[in-house]
């Protein structure tokens, strides 16, 4: 009976067990079997995928063994040569290193260093340009032709003043009977119609200068008044040349306009010539007629001014002075010698 009992409780302990079994296997153990064939297939499917890769990769895999198998084969004869070479250059490397030390035992190595430390450009641009120059330009002129106006308008004040004395005459030729004019009349008498033709000319060029040529000049009518007095004394002393020694003074005048040219400092410094003209700068009409015409150009100094002015006046009264006491013995003296002149009609 025992044993019945047994079986009848191991039969219903299993019935119990085959009953909760079958009541769990739709909710829980199939859901849960079904789910692991998915994952099952899925990671199937992945691992396919990851196996085509590798097969497609395999060349390249290939080709990277190959280069690398290539790249070795080089290093090993790179490494070769180098091996070769490392003799020559530890001898090369010992050499230099003696020198070194050669070199900081005879001299001062930290200079050479500081020396390579410094920045080249700079010093570069330094040497091309060692001083840096700030200008204050008190009278600026704009122009080159503008600057060079007060020289070349006294020149050809000079030159208009020895063409006129080589058209016009400066003697009285057949005066009226009963007329006899001493030479201090005839001086005047001719010097101002060669005085009216001078200022006219000078009218012109200063004129044409500023309104022509358009010429820069600050002070318009004080220049146009210093070519008046430029030309009135420039014709008072070629005039007087001529008048006192014929054409011997046509000759000096154009000596003179010569030395002027060089002498005046018109073109360049005077400081820049020789000294022959260097002497004679400070003696020369060209010198105070450019230096008053200047000043127009660029602006007044009045210090200036007056002194050219004072220059000049005393160029007038050595010429007046020249003209009044040797015309007429000069004249007188050099008559016979004109008269055989033109009768060689070498001279007019």
């Amino acid at each position: 009976m025992d044993l019945v009992n047994k079986l009848n409780t191991i039969s219903g302990d299993v019935s119990d067990l085959l009953g909760d079994i079958l009541g769990r296997y739709d909710s829980e153990i199939q859901p849960a079997i079904a789910s692991g064939l998915q994952k099952a297939v899925k990671s199937a499917a992945e691992a396919k995928k990851v196996m085509d890769s590798a097969v497609q990769s395999l060349p390249d895999v290939k080709k990277v063994l190959f280069d690398a198998s290539k790249g070795l084969a080089i290093g090993t004869q790179g490494i070769s040569v180098i091996q070769k070479e490392l003799p020559g250059v530890e001898a090369k490397v010992k050499e230099l290193a003696d020198r070194m030390r050669k070199f900081e035992s005879e001299g001062n190595l930290q200079e050479v260093i500081d020396l390579l430390k410094n920045n080249f450009q700079q010093e570069g641009q330094f040497f091309a340009e060692p001083v840096v120059l700030k200008e204050n330009q008190l009278f600026p002129i704009p122009n080159y032709g503008s600057a060079m106006s007060p020289f070349f308008s006294t020149l050809a004040l000079w030159v208009g003043a020895t063409l006129l004395v080589s058209l016009v005459t400066t003697e009285v030729h057949s005066p009226a009977a009963g007329t006899d004019y001493n030479s201090v009349q005839i001086y005047f008498g001719r010097f101002l119609t060669f005085l009216t033709l001078a200022l006219l000319q000078s009218v012109l060029v200063t004129a044409g200068d500023i309104f022509l040529l358009g010429t820069y000049v600050v002070d318009k009518g004080w220049f146009i008044l210093f070519g008046l007095v430029n030309s009135a004394v420039f014709m008072l002393i070629v005039y007087t040349l001529v008048s006192v020694f014929g054409n011997v003074g046509k000759a000096l005048a154009i000596v003179l306009l010569v030395l002027q040219l060089a002498g005046s400092g018109g073109t360049f410094p005077i400081q820049t010539t020789p000294p022959f003209f260097r002497a004679i700068h400070p003696f020369l009409p060209f010198t105070y007629g450019i230096s008053m015409m200047r000043e127009a150009v660029g602006g007044m100094i009045w210090s200036v001014v007056r002194s050219d002015l004072l220059i000049m006046c005393v160029y007038v009264v050595i010429t007046l002075v020249i003209g009044l006491a040797l015309k007429g013995i000069i004249n007188q003296l050099a008559a016979g010698l004109v008269k055989k002149a033109k009768e060689s009609k070498l001279i007019h």
